[in-house]
């Protein structure tokens, strides 16, 4: 039987298992570190829509990751024994070690449309997508481009396509554009946007089936009936926790790989981080999982040190999105849309810029931005060091407001300590 032993197995090798391996090696430099990697080479998936749209050459990560990690590249984890601590890949060996990170990231959501499989119709989250989609593009004249999905995703995909000259109609079931990340002011603001620079946006409904032309997709039929004509078509309506693998593994799983506080899994020894991991909300304490590259990051540490032996805590998954399309910058953080009346709302709305802040118990627990983002920064800190606000309250929403209207013994720590902007 083709096994071998290792003393950290890392399954999956993007952002988490990084930054992981990384915080391994500052505490054991000597330790056996193998990845196993379903991709065939190191790049950072949430830059691809940037390759996409050329504003960068490639998806890779350039630089020196990690030293001294072994990768086995386009082996696919197939299966896990955890009270054995087991790995099988696909290749039909098996792996054993003594600590094991499963950061498999998140697969598109697929959903069950009639001619979805049709040439011309792609998913886009991971570099054979792009290479899939250019391949496309140089073989076929492609105009029209219909986006299915007004989530983070299809935002960013519809920003490359624009940049490149393309004509873009995106679709999106809910009634507004970004509905997790905005709330209905902000997204109106974004709509507005991507009008001006020629988006079509069609809310509220979505695509009942693709149709095709010599077995090339031609165009789209929507729920309300209307046909739209499309040469390209991205399925961009979100993603789910590559989890399907781990049904019979013994690991606790939920919406995704279940952790505690240190990213350890039900399972002693065994760990997870990234779109994988299903963590504890920064905000409510309820369990969710947050895909986005800011929290893998921080999830990978805290992992790498205890997998090490070094007992450290994740404080919480807290979302953060930034986006910038059609002229305009949005970021939101934290809770947009607060559930009840025991959340203080403070907004205000200009012609181009908007802002608004979610209190709970005199700390900030969420906020929006379009237009003025540049003290973005400042406000995340405040959220995750749960700064009691008193009498700044009544000042968020000034333009001027900034690291100067914080008590000075405040400011000292930040500027000597975290450092943001102000």
């Amino acid at each position: 039987m083709n096994e071998r032993r290792v003393r950290y197995l890392l399954v999956g090798f993007s952002v988490a298992s990084w930054w992981a391996a990384r915080s391994i090696r500052e505490e054991d430099a000597e330790g056996q570190i193998l990845a196993v990697s379903e991709d065939g080479e190191l790049y950072s998936r949430p830059l691809i829509t940037y390759a996409l749209g050329r504003r960068i050459p490639g998806p890779a990560y350039w630089g020196d990751v990690v030293r001294d990690v072994t990768v086995l590249w386009g082996r696919k984890a197939v299966a896990l024994e955890a009270k054995d601590q087991v790995v099988h890949l696909d290749s039909g060996e098996r792996i054993a070690f003594d600590r094991a990170l499963i950061a498999t990231g998140s697969v598109p959501i697929v959903p069950p449309v009639e001619g979805k499989d049709l040439e011309g119709v792609f998913t886009f989250t991971k570099s054979r997508d792009l290479l899939q989609v250019e391949r496309f593009l140089a073989r076929y004249p492609v105009e029209e481009v219909l986006i299915l999905g007004g989530g983070f995703i299809g935002l960013k995909t519809c920003e490359a396509f624009l940049g490149r000259g393309f004509r873009v109609t995106l679709v999106e079931l809910a009634p507004r554009l970004l509905p997790a990340m905005l709330d209905v002011e902000g997204s109106g603001y974004l709509e507005r946007a991507l009008k001006r620079v020629g988006v079509r946006v069609i809310t509220e409904n979505t695509v009942a089936s693709f149709v095709d032309r010599g077995g090339r997709l031609f165009g789209a039929r929507l729920q309300s009936g209307e046909f739209l004509r499309a040469d390209m078509a991205i399925l961009a309506v979100g993603v789910r926790p590559n989890i399907d693998w781990l049904s019979s593994s013994g690991l606790l799983l939920g919406r995704g790989i279940v952790v505690d506080e240190h990213q350890e899994t039900s399972v002693r020894g065994i760990f997870a981080a990234g779109d994988v991991a299903e963590t504890r909300h920064f905000i409510s304490g309820k369990r969710t999982v947050v895909a986005i590259w800011p929290e893998a990051v921080r999830q990978g540490k805290v992992a790498g040190k205890n997998m090490a032996g070094k007992e450290v805590r994740y404080p919480g998954s807290l979302p953060l999105n930034v986006i910038e399309i059609g002229g305009v910058s949005l970021v939101s953080c934290g809770v947009v849309n607060p559930p009840d009346d025991a959340f203080e709302v403070l907004s205000r709305e200009e012609e181009s810029r908007y802002r608004k802040f979610v209190i709970l118990d005199g700390r900030l627990v969420g906020f929006v931005l379009v237009g003025d983002v540049e003290k973005a920064g400042l406000f995340v800190h405040l959220i995750r060091e749960r700064f009691p606000l008193y009498s700044l309250k009544d000042k968020l929403l000034d333009e001027r407001f900034g690291l100067v209207a914080l008590p000075a013994e405040y400011r000292k720590y930040l500027v000597q300590g975290a450092g943001v902007e102000a």
